[in-house]
């Protein structure tokens, strides 16, 4: 038999089903042809269809060195966005405009990547120009109105796709993105019914299943998301993002191996992906292997969030390559997490990393300065404000290695016996605050405080209450409940004590968000403390005080509080129950003696 029959012959196979058996056979043609430009293009092609992307994205790559054909560096860039390689993809397209300005098509896929990683001005801005000539476009009316989402420019994102629509009202990808707005706008049914339309126009339909999936698993459905999310994965089995979403909902369910064995599976397709090392690292947390856990949890350094609340991120990884290993004798610079919760936990390490290291300094939050300072009274002056050093070019070229705090946990938390059991915040200054020291004094019976919202807007939704949920606690007798939650909160106050006429001390001389010294010196004063995760339950399990803590929805980033038992391994004084505890008058009880 000839190549060419030959050739005919495997792709037949392969387009009938047999794509496995077939791929095998191309592959050993093309090893021995390998000098053939279309064998090795549709190599590439079988290659990225049966997930093997690093594969295939190492022969597009060679096939354009070769030869500037469009299609190869097309489907490079589809490659790139399939892997989240969105910065990649970008340049594939900018180097096609700058080659082919006629390619709508490309422009198209611009202006959405730009929307992908976040550029929704220069994304619009694209839109626009794809507008002027032709205004019924619906791909750029499509991409605009997602902008407008994300700018939470609403009206004009449901403006934007409800003309689209009227142009094709069966366009399933402008359903999908009406379903999103909806969604976002906490209008379930009217998002719920988007995607329902769009699911029976096609119900084959990756974007639908993949958006269904993404929707029943924020409306904590997950049963249903991972219905969806199988769907979607038998039209894309090797799709690495789809399968990472389905790992994460797993977790959700509790379901740790079946989260794992997708994972991994993710990460086999796409070895570099950070996001993938970083849902694996949270599931091993969750499985209390901590050894192996933060060989993955790096990966959230590569991530554009952490990169955008660390402004030292990038210019600390150009100036000190990452070292493997910590020498005695190396000057260390430790940086703090993403937020002062992250901060607060992480730094339970610090204990150890002090008893162990000399030559370090350890920058952290403003607001964390004096409690560090006070608790490592014998290293006071090796904690400093955050870019005392790492924002200084000259100073971070005298360190030897840097590190951030939640990197810590591959030298001092490989097990459960490693955790310490010890609160570490400690040695607090008398604060003098008058009005907290006359209410702390005259206060008679339990002084319980409470917290019932983050305010960390990414995943505020998934943690917080409303006030109404901790009424139970205002019917304990012999309390006095002190209001410890921070942020502009006058209305919520108002409309819960009006309605229960219940009494609630709110200290209006004490700000709880920045001033983290006069909060730890009011929790230190209290028999208990009932909060939802935030900053100030990090505080209080830091700082020993007696805590119950509402679990939040099941998201795997919340690694710290999402262990069965109750209990974390972070925090010894922390107690985690459900929101459906809060409604069993005598829940206190079933922890504390009351």
């Amino acid at each position: 038999m000839n190549l060419s029959n030959k050739l005919n012959s495997i792709l037949k196979e392969y387009t009938e089903g047999n794509k496995t058996s077939a791929y095998k056979k191309f592959n050993k043609t093309y090893l021995q042809n390998n000098k053939d430009i279309k064998l090795r293009y549709n190599l590439a092609v079988m290659q990225q269809e049966l997930g093997l992307l690093d594969e295939a994205e190492n022969n597009y790559i060679s096939l354009i060195k070769h030869m500037d054909e469009p299609k190869f560096k097309i489907n490079l860039y589809n490659l790139y966005i399939t892997k989240g390689l969105y910065l990649d993809a970008l340049k594939i397209i900018d180097s096609l405009i700058l080659t082919n300005l006629s390619l709508i098509k490309v422009e198209q896929d611009r202006a959405y990547i730009l929307y992908l990683i976040k550029n929704f001005q220069d994304s619009i801005y694209q839109c626009y120009e794809i507008l002027k000539t032709d205004n019924k476009n619906i791909q750029a009316l499509n991409t605009l109105g997602l902008c407008f989402l994300k700018i939470e420019k609403y009206n004009e994102a449901n403006t934007t796709l409800l003309k689209a629509i009227s142009l094709d009202k069966e366009n399933i990808i402008i359903l999908n993105s009406l379903g999103r707005l909806n969604h976002e706008l906490r209008n379930s049914k009217d998002a719920e019914s988007y995607f329902e339309k769009a699911f029976d126009l096609d119900p084959n339909s990756y974007e639908t299943l993949n958006n269904m999936a993404g929707f029943y698993l924020e409306e904590e459905k997950y049963h249903k998301a991972i219905n969806f999310y199988k769907k979607a994965e038998k039209l894309e089995p090797n799709n690495p993002i789809l399968i990472n979403n389905l790992a994460k909902t797993f977790i959700c369910l509790h379901d740790v191996e079946n989260a794992e064995k997708y994972s991994r599976k993710a990460i086999s397709i796409d070895k570099k992906n950070d996001e993938f090392k970083k849902t694996l690292a949270l599931i091993l947390l969750k499985k209390y292997d901590f050894k192996n856990a933060w060989l993955f949890f790096d990966g959230r350094l590569g991530l554009s969030d952490f990169a955008n609340k660390n402004s030292t991120l990038r210019l600390v990884q150009k100036k000190i390559p990452n070292k493997k290993i910590l020498n005695k004798n190396s000057k260390i610079l430790v940086l703090r997490e993403q937020g002062i919760g992250d901060e607060l936990l992480y730094g339970t390490m610090y204990v150890d990393l002090l008893n162990e290291y000399s030559d370090l300094v350890i920058e952290c939050d403003e607001r964390l300065l004096p409690l560090f300072k006070n608790s490592f009274k014998s290293n006071e002056n090796k904690f400093v404000k955050l870019g005392t050093h790492s924002l200084d070019t000259n100073k971070i070229n005298n360190f030897d290695y840097i590190i951030y705090a939640g990197s810590l946990g591959k030298y001092f938390r490989n097990n459960l016996n490693s955790f310490s059991q010890n609160s570490y915040i400690k040695n607090l200054e008398n604060y003098k605050d008058l009005e907290l020291n006359n209410i702390l004094n005259e206060a008679k019976g339990l002084k319980i405080g409470i917290s019932w919202k983050s305010l960390k807007n990414r995943y505020s939704s998934e943690k917080s209450l409303l006030l109404e949920d901790f009424k139970n606690i205002f019917k304990i007798k012999n309390s006095i409940i002190f209001n410890l939650q921070y942020g502009d909160v006058k209305e919520d106050l108002k409309n819960f004590t009006k309605k229960q006429n219940y009494k609630i001390i709110t200290l209006e001389t004490l700000d709880l968000f920045n001033n983290f010294s006069g909060l730890a010196n009011l929790l230190k004063n209290l028999d208990f403390f009932v909060t939802v995760s935030n900053s100030t339950a990090h505080l209080a399990g830091a700082l020993g005080v007696r805590t119950i803590l509402i679990k939040p929805a099941n998201h795997a980033s919340f690694h710290y509080w999402n262990y069965e038992d109750g209990k974390t391994p972070w925090y010894k004084s922390v107690n985690i129950i459900s929101k459906e505890n809060l409604k069993d008058k005598n829940f206190m009880s079933k922890f504390f003696k009351l």
